[in-house]
């Protein structure tokens, strides 16, 4: 099975929620790791973000495999039905160096 990662996109106020149901997740014990990006895009919502040019968003990232990438998806949206996020799916290309 190809190992990916799972990057999950979302605006920074879903942070509390998202990590806690990825900590739930209840077909294993899920490692990730959270940071803060700026997200440049043209309509932009409060004083702040207009005065600054960038909405602050969180992306998550899961090592994982594209079968268990769906349970983890489908299972976010099912807990979180109201919350919108984005994914992507990326392959991890295997290589050793010596």
């Amino acid at each position: 099975m190809q190992q990916c990662i799972l990057k999950l996109v979302f605006d920074n106020s879903l942070y509390d929620e998202i990590t806690d149901s990825l900590l739930t997740f209840p077909d294993k014990e899920l490692e990730f790791m959270g940071y803060l990006v700026q997200a440049h895009t043209k309509t932009l919502g409060d004083i702040r973000e207009q005065v600054s040019g960038f909405k602050q968003n969180m992306v998550i990232e899961i090592t994982t495999h594209e079968e268990e990438a769906v349970k983890i998806i489908r299972y976010i949206k099912d807990v979180l039905a109201d919350a919108p996020f984005d994914y992507q799916l990326l392959p991890l290309l295997n290589f050793s160096v010596s």
